[in-house]
């Protein structure tokens, strides 16, 4: 006597996603000027210190070693401050 198994029948599982926000137009507007204003604030902090960095440069230069001012340059008198 053979004996014949079952047929498999598989079981069968459906995945529901969970449901999502609604993404608006507010939402995307509010997105784009939020990286927009970090963006501009990353911008004005590095040109902020850059400028500083420049200015303390300049003013070093124009110092000698010993600390007197005129740091060994001549000055042309070109401006309208020289006159």
């Amino acid at each position: 006597m053979v004996v014949q198994p079952e047929p498999v029948t598989p079981l069968v599982y459906e995945m529901v996603d969970a449901t999502t926000e609604q993404t608006t137009v507010i939402d995307v507007v509010l997105g784009a000027f939020s990286v927009v204003g970090v963006l501009g604030l990353v911008a004005v902090l590095l040109g902020v210190s850059l400028a500083g960095l420049l200015i303390g440069m300049r003013k070093l230069r124009g110092r000698d070693i010993d600390g007197t001012a005129g740091g060994g340059a001549t000055r042309l008198g070109l401006g309208a401050s020289g006159r």
